[in-house]
C-alpha cells in the first residue's frame, strides 16, 4: 500500500491506494489537517546516506536526547558502514545540543573527527 499527501490549504488529502493499481484509479479517501512539523535528522557523505531518524512530535532535543536517539544509532549502524575506516569528518551545525560540551566529549570519546565550534 502507499500513501500520498497533497498540500491544500493547511489540510492534506490523503489518497490510499494499492502498489500494483495506476494513479487515475486513487481517490481521496480523507482529509486531515497538517502536523504542525516534522523534525528529522540524516547524514549525508559521498560514500551514502544515514538512515533518518526523526524525533518525536514535540520532542525537546537537548544533548542526552541528540547523543542516546541521534549519534549512538549513527555511529552504530551507518557512519561504520559507510567510513569503515574512520576517515572522516562528521559537521554539525551550532544547534546548542551538536555544539555541547557533552556532545563534543561524547564524539571525542568515540574517536570521531569533528569541527569544534567557534
Amino acid at each position: 500500500m502507499k500513501l500520498d499527501l497533497s498540500g491544500t490549504n493547511a489540510k492534506s488529502k490523503v489518497q490510499y491506494r494499492n502498489c500494483d493499481r495506476n494513479r487515475r484509479d486513487s481517490t481521496p479517501s480523507t482529509t486531515v489537517p497538517h502536523p504542525k512539523g516534522v523534525m528529522v535528522w540524516t547524514g549525508i557523505s559521498a560514500n551514502g546516506v544515514a538512515k533518518p531518524r526523526f524525533v518525536q512530535p514535540g520532542g525537546k532535543i537537548n544533548s542526552e536526547y541528540y547523543i542516546q536517539k541521534i549519534l549512538k544509532p549513527f555511529l552504530k549502524d551507518d557512519y561504520c558502514r559507510l567510513h569503515p575506516n574512520g576517515d572522516a569528518v562528521f559537521h554539525q551545525d551550532s544547534t546548542p545540543s551538536h555544539a555541547s560540551r557533552i556532545t563534543q566529549k561524547f564524539l571525542t570519546e568515540q574517536q570521531v573527527q569533528f569541527p569544534r565550534p567557534q
